[in-house]
Formats: C-alpha cells, structure tokens, sequence
C-alpha cells in the first residue's frame, strides 16, 4: 500500500482525538449536536453541492464515521483509491458511479466500494441525497479523475 498518513481531504477528519468515554450525539431538528459542517476538501475539484460531517473520529478505533450530505444537482469528486469504504444511504436517494455502471441508492441501501474503484456519488434529485460514509481512520490519499 503506498503511504498512509493523515490528509484533508475527502475521507479525513480534523484533529483526532482518544475518546475516553462512551457518548451520546443526539439528533435533534434536523442536525447531529456538537457535529459542524466542514469543507468538503481543502482545495477546488470536480465536485460541488456537498457538505461533510465528521460524526465519529478517534485514535482508540481503526474507524471514521461520516455524514456527506448532497444537494440537488451535487456531486462528490470522480477518483479512487487503495483502501475500501461503506455507504450507507440515510435521506433521500442519490447515484453512485462504480466504474462505468450507475445506480440508484435508497433509504438503506448499502454500497461497498472496493479497492482501487472508480466512484463518485451524485444528486439528480430534487430533495438532498444523506448518507454515512464509514473508513478506515488511517488510509491513502484519493487519486481524482477529470471526467
């Protein structure tokens, strides 16, 4: 695997920290309490309308959990990279890329992305696409692609 280090930039989260407790983010009038809205990536790409939410981040797990919220017409960036991920439709639905095939995630639905896999998730819809993105804490950069 090439090298793995913290980046900011789609699946990444700012300062990690050990969690010491168990806890309880409650969801109240549409929005997780204490969870901010931050940029999507650090730098301008090919994509727009979507929003990122870091729900769980921590040293003491191997694992980030991350809400990605895409209004309509929106789109997260076109790449791929060497580790896998899970997403999981919450609100809405949405499409996801997957190579050179398209298709529509609801309420529920799950999509394994595989190493290596070209992807990128899309709004055609007109009420916003919500869903969980889950990762490895520590993995490697995303390559993206011009489409």
């Amino acid at each position: 695997m090439k090298d793995i280090k913290k980046q900011n930039n789609f699946c990444d989260i700012h300062g990690q920290k050990k969690i010491l407790k168990s806890k309880i983010i409650r969801f109240k009038n549409n929005k997780w309490k204490g969870i901010k809205k931050i940029p999507y990536k650090d730098k301008a790409g090919n994509w727009t309308l979507i929003d990122r939410f870091p729900l769980i981040s921590s040293s003491s797990i191997k694992f980030e959990i991350r809400y990605f919220e895409i209004s309509e017409g929106g789109r997260s960036s076109l790449e791929y990279h060497e580790h896998a991920h899970v997403v999981i439709c919450l609100k809405g639905k949405g499409k996801i890329r997957l190579g050179n095939k398209f298709y529509i995630l609801k309420h529920l639905d799950i999509a394994y992305i595989a190493p290596n896999e070209v992807h990128q998730l899309i709004n055609p819809f007109k009420e916003p696409f919500g869903f969980l993105c889950i990762v490895d804490r520590e993995r490697d950069r995303p390559i993206e692609i011009e489409d």
